[in-house]
């Protein structure tokens, strides 16, 4: 090969990998500030996770089902303790949310590795976008009027299941299903609904991540893919931010700002999901 060749490779392969350092600093700090900032909310940020390791870093969708299982376990239980700190959550309807929730959450891997095995990811994109929706409605009209009380739970526990069950299927934490919940059925105040909702997510999540990393045996190929240094750098990174977030990030950034922030994320999220979908369909 003449050397003006090989030099003109050499410069390109170099502008390759400068390009993918700079893709995956992008989705670093992405990660970290949808951990900082949407923490308060009681959301954990898988529906942003997914989106993120999946359309920007490239990554395989039931590997970014992974990435952002693994982010949401450290936001819930960075922002669970900020929350618990604080008096903030309610241990009678932790216990009925995790009843239902945390068995969910194996149904929902199982129901994930089915349609990666046999169906179409596309499946996955589809329960992914009714979900993008359902949490845009909840959030462009929120409800500060509380609800339900918890002398009787036994519809909130079922309803519940829900989220466990999207936490298995989608990798996400079932915040934005245990948030609504938490107020409309168990008649508890926004921080309280914010942390209960942690909480039951707290132990929703290793089950929905075992599960995966058992029946998907994807493990090895996102550890190759991050580096064992950022693999563990990177959740203790967003443990860390959810913390802050939850416990001074309210303080100062208005509750309104943040979710409408958020609703412009999820609403990009939404539309790529639905362009993949809208692909398949025609």
């Amino acid at each position: 090969m003449p050397l003006a060749k090989k030099l003109e490779v050499n410069q390109h392969l170099l502008l390759k990998e400068k390009e993918g350092d700079n893709i995956e600093l992008i989705v670093i700090t992405l990660i970290l500030l949808v951990a900082l900032t949407f923490s308060p909310l009681g959301l954990g940020g898988g529906v942003l996770f997914v989106p993120i390791l999946h359309y920007i870093d490239g990554w395989p969708l039931i590997e970014a089902i992974i990435g952002s299982l693994s982010m949401v376990w450290m936001v819930a239980l960075g922002s669970s303790f900020a929350h618990s700190k604080g008096g903030y959550s309610d241990s009678k309807v932790v216990r009925a949310g995790r009843i239902t929730a945390v068995p969910m959450a194996f149904v929902g891997t199982l129901l994930a590795w089915i349609a990666f095995e046999y169906i179409s990811d596309i499946i996955i994109k589809i329960f992914a976008a009714a979900i993008l929706v359902y949490v845009i409605e909840r959030n462009l009209r929120p409800s500060d009027t509380i609800t339900g009380s918890t002398d009787d739970l036994t519809t909130y526990s079922k309803v519940a299941g829900l989220g466990g069950l999207a936490a298995g299927l989608l990798g996400i934490g079932g915040g934005s299903i245990f948030v609504t919940i938490n107020r409309r059925l168990a008649g508890l105040d926004t921080k309280t609904a914010a942390g209960t909702s942690y909480l039951i997510g707290a132990a929703v999540v290793p089950m929905a991540l075992i599960s995966h990393i058992v029946l998907d045996q994807t493990l090895p190929a996102v550890i190759q893919t991050t580096g064992v240094g950022l693999a563990i750098t990177l959740p203790l990174l967003a443990f860390a931010s959810a913390f802050i977030g939850a416990k001074f990030a309210i303080k100062y950034l208005p509750e309104k700002i943040i979710r409408a922030v958020f609703i412009v994320a999820v609403s990009i999220s939404l539309s790529r999901y639905l362009w993949d979908i809208i692909g398949v369909v025609i």
